[in-house]
């Protein structure tokens, strides 16, 4: 329902509830966080693995994330089975050692990272991540995914579910409004990255990732029409894998001014937008107050980006 706003945890929550008579193998839970993860719904329909419940489908982690993501990794390594853990994407950290092992094992876990942002808001620094995507994205053979919207998440959900190796969804807690754009057009999302508003001499290329996209087509009405390009990125790791014809036709090289919009450090920005690229970012820990008003402190309305970029 596009008119509908939704957060894209609870588009993964209704997703793998949804899911969840078509994949009699998705198997997995939270730690201590459900609901703010929304895993409830599967838990509900799928029943509770105990010593009593064998059939259950779901686990109670606990607060235990490093043992959460070993026992997943455990179980996509005996095989059958599609493993799924969620916490927040600042306990990240905590997943980290069994986060690397799955991906030297090239075990299929699917981790589910909400409050993906300082848009949480009034949680305050401790659980507002900042280093916590580009520091995922360093590690080899996982792929991180950061959707736009609920559509992308979708899509994401459903490359993690093909591939092979370890995927991470970093997922919002605020709602996002949905990308009013063909299926055909959203399904793209699989490819890692791809033009959301299209230019064929662009003068301006605007990168962005989950809830910075929206922000990003905010900013390009405020530029001239037909000359910028936004461009969706959730996900580094599958746009590497392109072909170069790809890459080449989303990067789009020739247009010199090039900025980045990402929640968290602009560290690793720089290899898309080259060295006299605008990377607007979070390169600090943040505060404790309303997300609207964090907005506003670190330069995230449309107003304050486009006053940067006229810089």
């Amino acid at each position: 329902e596009k008119e509908a706003p939704k957060a894209t945890r609870n588009a993964f929550g209704e997703l793998i509830e949804f899911w969840a008579d078509e994949l009699p193998a998705l198997f997995g839970g939270s730690a201590d966080l459900e609901p703010s993860n929304m895993t409830g719904a599967f838990a509900k329909k799928t029943g509770t693995f105990t010593k009593e419940n064998r059939l259950g489908r779901s686990v109670s982690f606990g607060v235990r994330e490093f043992p959460m993501s070993a026992i997943c990794n455990g179980m996509a390594l005996y095989g059958g089975i599609i493993p799924f853990d969620a916490t927040f994407l600042s306990f990240a950290d905590y997943s980290r050692p069994a986060l690397r092992l799955g991906a030297i094992q090239k075990v299929r876990v699917i981790h589910e990272f909400t409050h993906d942002s300082f848009h949480l808001g009034e949680d305050g620094p401790t659980h507002q991540p900042v280093e916590q995507v580009m520091s995922l994205r360093l590690i080899p053979d996982l792929y991180v995914m950061r959707p736009a919207d609920a559509q992308e998440t979708e899509v994401l959900l459903k490359k993690g579910i093909e591939l092979n190796l370890p995927s991470a969804l970093c997922l919002t807690r605020q709602k996002l409004p949905l990308l009013d754009l063909p299926r055909e057009q959203i399904a793209l999302a699989r490819r890692g990255a791809y033009a959301v508003l299209d230019s064929k001499d662009p003068e301006w290329i605007l990168f962005a990732t989950g809830s910075e996209v929206n922000l990003a087509l905010e900013v390009a009405k405020m530029l001239e029409p037909g000359k910028v390009k936004v461009v969706s990125m959730p996900c580094w790791e599958l746009f590497m894998e392109q072909d170069s014809v790809y890459r080449e036709s989303i990067l789009s090289w020739e247009c010199q001014k090039r900025v980045s919009l990402e929640a968290g450090t602009i560290k690793g920005w720089q290899f898309f937008t080259g060295h006299k690229g605008l990377n607007i970012g979070l390169d600090h820990y943040g505060a404790c107050a309303p997300a609207g008003d964090l907005a506003k402190l670190y330069g995230f309305t449309a107003p304050q980006v486009y006053e940067r970029m006229q810089q």
